[in-house]
């Protein structure tokens, strides 16, 4: 079984706003059994919310297309933003099984 792991970054948020929204984030990927080894955190350094899922895939550009679109989704569902939202696909790797 091959794994892709995957890192987003999210930007748009103040820590306030991603440290609130963060739990139910969390929860969300829970819901989602397909996403491996999720975690989110705020990173104050990068002012961001820094997300990484390994996927089972063969294909690092499709794979992260396809978690992207996911955090996308739970975002939305779960964290309120006063600010535009930005997503940023930093990477797409091929790990070794889960």
């Amino acid at each position: 079984m091959a794994f892709i792991h995957v890192t987003i970054a999210v930007r748009g948020f103040i820590e306030a706003e991603a440290r609130n929204g963060l739990p139910d984030l969390l929860d969300e990927f829970q819901h989602r059994p397909w996403l491996f080894r999720p975690s989110a955190v705020w990173d104050t350094a990068r002012n961001c919310i820094a997300i990484a899922i390994d996927y089972e895939g063969h294909d690092t550009k499709l794979c992260g297309q396809a978690v992207l679109d996911e955090v996308w989704d739970c975002i939305i569902a779960c964290l309120q933003s006063t600010s535009d939202i930005c997503f940023e696909l930093e990477d797409a790797s091929f790990v070794s099984g889960s």
